[in-house]
């Protein structure tokens, strides 16, 4: 069966990154950074914002907890097994029905 994930790196590192994130993200809803965490922290100087691409998927959702029945743009996509009828994307997953056009 081929790996149904999206991204190249290993999906246990991944899962271990995004571990991370979400334990830092609980944190700074409470705390601001400590100089442990600052400390050694590389400097980025003449920054902005920027926006990146990520993979997703597009189409008619039914039954959304939030959105309910509409086209979508879902968050970023980690996992898809098109055989297998299913997607995991960074908030859910999603069952998946006919695919469009040059995907089918």
């Amino acid at each position: 069966m081929p790996r149904p994930f999206v991204f190249s790196e290993d999906p246990l590192r991944t899962a271990a990154l995004l571990r991370a994130l979400a334990d830092d993200l609980e944190r700074l809803s409470m705390f601001v950074p400590s100089f442990e965490d600052l400390d050694g922290a590389p400097v980025l100087s003449d920054w902005r914002l920027g926006c990146r691409t990520a993979n997703c998927l597009v189409g008619n959702v039914v039954g959304h907890p939030l959105l309910g029945d509409r086209e979508v743009v879902t968050s970023e996509l980690f996992a898809i097994d098109p055989p297998g009828g299913w997607a995991r994307s960074a908030s859910r997953f999603y069952r998946l029905g006919e695919a469009a056009g040059a995907y089918q």
